[in-house]
């Protein structure tokens, strides 16, 4: 599971609330977790130590921001998948105004 980065919170992202999330299957091969954003809702600063791949469930917009300042705005498109190379540390936030569903498989293997 990725790991959370207590010490990158700043002021404005301590404020916001963290998205719901549940693990739903965890093997020796896999860890699957559901999150579901609510408006303005974010992951908090985490750092992804395995390879994982998002599954877009619903439309909506999230923001991911970056250590060196950038940001980049994803369209969620349900039924879409992508492929992250780990490491990876971000925040995401939900911009958009309504709920981001997504699955989050990590790889172990």
């Amino acid at each position: 599971m990725s790991k959370k980065l207590d010490d990158k919170e700043n002021d404005f992202s301590s404020k916001r609330e963290i998205a719901e999330h549940k693990i739903v299957l965890e093997n020796e091969e896999l860890i699957v977790t559901h999150w579901v954003f609510n408006p303005g809702e974010q992951t908090g600063w985490h750092l992804h130590e395995l390879d994982y791949m998002p599954i877009q469930l619903s439309t909506g917009k999230l923001m991911f921001e970056f250590p060196d300042g950038r940001t980049r705005e994803i369209d969620y498109v349900p039924k879409t998948a992508s492929l992250v190379k780990a490491p990876l540390e971000h925040n995401a936030i939900n911009t958009s105004n309504e709920k981001v569903v997504a699955l989050e498989i990590e790889f172990k293997k």
